[in-house]
């Protein structure tokens, strides 16, 4: 399994960039530089990648139409194997929300930018109630956005209106004693089995 993980991220990565080193594949894969070599000639030798040049400083590593089909079926089998454990995830978001609001249909909000945030999303999409939007705090919001929403600033959220902020992401101790006086519930996913 871990084989198959590394040669999909060495194929991902050889394909958007052919000039990539083994230094660089090594960093991000966190792996030893002879592990990344091995594993590069091991899929060269399949036909998955091929290499262009002999010098270190400038080989080039090409994915073959071969190597796009192995690239595309690890990442099924992957996707196959982690499914259910998605589901798994969901229902125990759903669950919990259902807990910490009584099953009393109340308005969401999502802390965090990650993929639990995405995951809770899903879950709130899912359960039909009242989306308010994905917020941080103003030093973290990007330009970038999740699932076509901008970030807010966590600022803006007050406890005028019932609702139950999920946190899907890792905040600071003076965000929850701030959320705790403006009168904001919330319910930490972050503990989620994830």
């Amino acid at each position: 399994m871990k084989k198959d993980h590394n040669d999909f991220q060495i194929l991902k990565t050889v394909e958007a960039d052919s000039s990539v080193s083994q230094r660089k594949l090594s960093s991000q894969m966190e792996l030893n530089v002879a592990s990344v070599n091995f594993a590069l000639k091991r899929l060269i030798k399949k036909g998955f990648v091929t290499k262009e040049g002999e010098n270190p400083r400038r080989v080039k590593y090409h994915i073959t139409a071969e190597g796009l089909k192995e690239k595309t079926q690890l990442a099924y089998k992957f996707f196959d194997r982690n499914i259910p454990y998605y589901h798994e995830v969901r229902k125990d978001i759903e669950s919990r929300i259902v807990k910490a609001t009584d099953g009393k249909e109340i308005s969401l909000a999502i802390y965090g930018a990650s993929e639990l945030s995405e995951i809770a999303y899903m879950v709130v999409s899912k359960m039909s109630w009242n989306f308010l939007g994905f917020y941080l705090e103003d030093s973290k919001i990007t330009k970038e956005k999740i699932l076509d929403y901008n970030f807010q600033n966590l600022d803006q959220l007050n406890g005028d209106q019932k609702f139950l902020l999920l946190l899907a992401d890792k905040c600071s101790s003076d965000v929850l004693n701030d959320m705790g006086k403006k009168n904001i519930e919330t319910l930490d996913l972050v503990g989620c089995n994830i």
